[in-house]
């Protein structure tokens, strides 16, 4: 009977159900490293670019300030710049701030969707794992308790055969 009682609380047992749970965590786990690793790379791509884009304002700036020292050693040249050449420099530094102003914006622009991506797929993906451990501890919680009220039923049972036994047997003289 103990033999008996031993396979029902094997086939039962929660150990098997936790293992197969830790096997689907460890594989959700496993696809969230992944994640985050492509994220990481995307920012540091990002961040090359960022850079790429300061050393780009910053030759840029560097080369309108040597065409300004330019202009001004030219005045040395010529009698002095008309005035057409003077609102033509200026328009032509609005217009290079203008575009400085905008690719701050833009870059500016895309860091908040990259960072609001991330936040998002993080979000995510921890509220999908909480939900799966959540359903896990409940299913193991559950089989747990079934398979331990199966097992006592099976156990008041054989105490109560006994018991019959114990009262019946002295009657027919066998005790």
């Amino acid at each position: 009977m103990d033999l008996f009682i031993d396979k029902l609380a094997q086939k039962f047992s929660s150990s098997d159900v936790i293992k197969g749970n830790q096997a689907a965590e460890a594989k959700e786990i496993k696809q969230l490293k992944e994640k985050i690793e492509n994220y990481e790379k995307l920012l540091s791509e990002m961040k090359l670019v960022n850079l790429k884009n300061m050393e780009s304002a910053e030759k840029l700036r560097d080369m309108v300030e040597d065409l300004a020292g330019a202009a001004s050693a030219d005045t040395g040249v010529k009698a002095g710049p008309t005035d057409e050449e003077i609102a033509a420099a200026e328009a032509d530094r609005e217009m290079i701030k203008d575009l400085f102003d905008k690719q701050s914006d833009t870059i500016h622009k895309e860091n908040i969707k990259v960072y609001r991506n991330v936040q998002a797929a993080m979000g995510e993906s921890l509220t999908e794992q909480t939900k799966s451990i959540l359903d896990a501890q409940q299913a193991v919680s559950k089989k747990s308790q079934t398979g331990f009220l199966k097992v006592m039923s099976v156990l008041i049972f054989i105490a109560v055969l006994a018991d019959i036994a114990l009262k019946v047997l002295p009657m027919f003289g066998l005790m």
